[in-house]
């Protein structure tokens, strides 16, 4: 009876060590899986953070080069209204030289001092 006993223990633990043994490696092999999807998501997340930082710097390098021609065309258009702005004073500084003359000319031909008036 005992042996019949031991026996069935046996036969019992045999069993119980092969389903674990199951339980086992199918939790190896998983794992093996998990961390295989792990390190594909990790390259795959590296890969868009290389790109996401390339585009980032394509367009930063846009960016100032755009904000370099509106300083060009801002400088530009700056220099050309002072031009502008310098001629229209030349100018109206002749016209007014022009009407200062006259004056004076118009007031001496009637005996007028312009510089008593």
């Amino acid at each position: 009876e005992m042996t019949q006993q031991y026996q069935e223990r046996q036969k019992q633990t045999a069993a119980h060590s092969q389903l674990l043994e199951a339980k086992v490696k199918s939790l190896q092999e998983q794992l093996a899986t998990r961390l295989w999807d792990s390190q594909q998501t990790q390259e795959t997340a590296t890969q868009a953070l290389a790109e996401r930082d390339r585009t980032i710097t394509q367009l930063q390098s846009r960016l100032n080069a755009m904000e370099r021609e509106y300083e060009k065309i801002l400088h530009g258009s700056g220099d050309l209204a002072e031009a502008e702005m310098a001629e229209a004073s030349q100018h109206w500084k002749e016209v007014g030289r022009t009407i200062a003359v006259e004056n004076w000319d118009c007031l001496q031909e009637f005996s007028l001092n312009p510089l008593e008036i």
